[in-house]
C-alpha cells in the first residue's frame, strides 16, 4: 500500500509554480508598476510646466493694472490740455503694454458684450435689461484691457438710447 501511495504521488502533476515563474511574474508586475509611475511622473511634469507658464503669464497682472490706472490719468490729462508730449508718453505706455501681451478691448461702436464690457449707465440713466442692445450702440467711458486673452479690466460703457431696439 505504501507503494501505491508513492506511485500516486509521483504521477500527480504539481500545480505550484516554480520559483523561476514566480520571479518572472513579480518582475513583470514591478516593471508594469514602474512604467505606470514613470508615465504619471511625466504627466505631472507637463502639468506643472503648464501651471508655471500660466503663472508667469499673469504674474504681473497687478502691476499692469496699476500701470493702466496711470495711463488713464495721462489720457485724461491729454484730453484737458492737448499736450503733444503727453501723446508720446501715452503711445510709449501702450507699446509697452502690447509687449507684455496686454491689448485694449474694442468698445466704441461695437455690440455690448457682458464678458468684455461693464455697463455703467444708459442714456435713460438706468441700466437696461440684457438683450435690448443692437450693434454699434455703446460708447466707451473707460478703456478695458485683456492680457494674453484674459480680460483683466472690462471696458466701462454707456448704452446709447438712440440706438436701442
Amino acid at each position: 500500500m505504501t507503494e501505491e501511495k508513492q506511485q500516486t504521488n509521483t504521477t500527480e502533476p504539481t500545480t505550484e509554480p516554480s520559483d523561476l515563474e514566480v520571479c518572472k511574474k513579480q518582475a513583470e508586475e514591478y516593471l508594469n508598476n514602474w512604467k505606470r509611475e514613470r508615465a504619471d511622473f511625466i504627466n505631472y511634469k507637463k502639468d506643472e510646466a503648464q501651471r508655471m507658464t500660466e503663472f508667469v503669464k499673469f504674474a504681473n497682472e497687478s502691476l499692469i493694472l496699476e500701470t493702466i490706472e496711470v495711463l488713464d490719468d495721462l489720457e485724461l490729462a491729454q484730453k484737458n490740455f492737448k499736450n503733444e508730449g503727453l501723446g508720446e508718453i501715452i503711445k510709449k505706455f501702450k507699446d509697452m503694454l502690447k509687449k507684455y501681451g496686454v491689448n485694449e478691448i474694442e468698445a466704441e461702436g461695437k455690440q455690448f458684450d457682458p464678458n468684455l464690457h461693464e455697463q455703467v449707465f444708459a442714456d435713460s440713466g438706468e441700466p437696461l435689461p440684457s438683450g435690448t442692445y443692437s450693434t454699434g450702440n455703446i460708447q466707451k467711458i473707460r478703456s478695458g484691457y485683456a492680457m494674453n486673452g484674459k480680460v483683466i479690466r472690462a471696458a466701462r460703457v454707456r448704452i446709447l438710447a438712440s440706438k436701442l431696439n
